[in-house]
């Protein structure tokens, strides 16, 4: 229940309708596969949402930027 009021908060915030089902399915595989690799799950990427949404950015390196940003302080000593 807290993941589909967060992407109702969302969408609100962005005023248009997201597809709820999408969005909970994308963030169970990521949560998945982020259990899978030993990391934590979590809904971060809500907030990262949010702040592109606002800024206007409709690009997708964003989150890709921010994936080689988390493997590089992973992969860091």
């Amino acid at each position: 229940m807290y993941k589909s009021n967060i992407i109702a908060a969302i969408s609100m915030d962005m005023g248009e309708a997201l597809d709820t089902n999408n969005e909970l399915m994308t963030v169970g595989i990521s949560n998945l596969l982020s259990g899978l690799t030993g990391g934590f799950t979590g809904s971060y990427i809500f907030s990262q949402t949010i702040f592109t949404y606002r800024t206007g950015c409709r690009s997708r390196w964003i989150g890709i930027l921010v994936a080689l940003t988390f493997v590089a302080v992973v992969v860091s000593t």
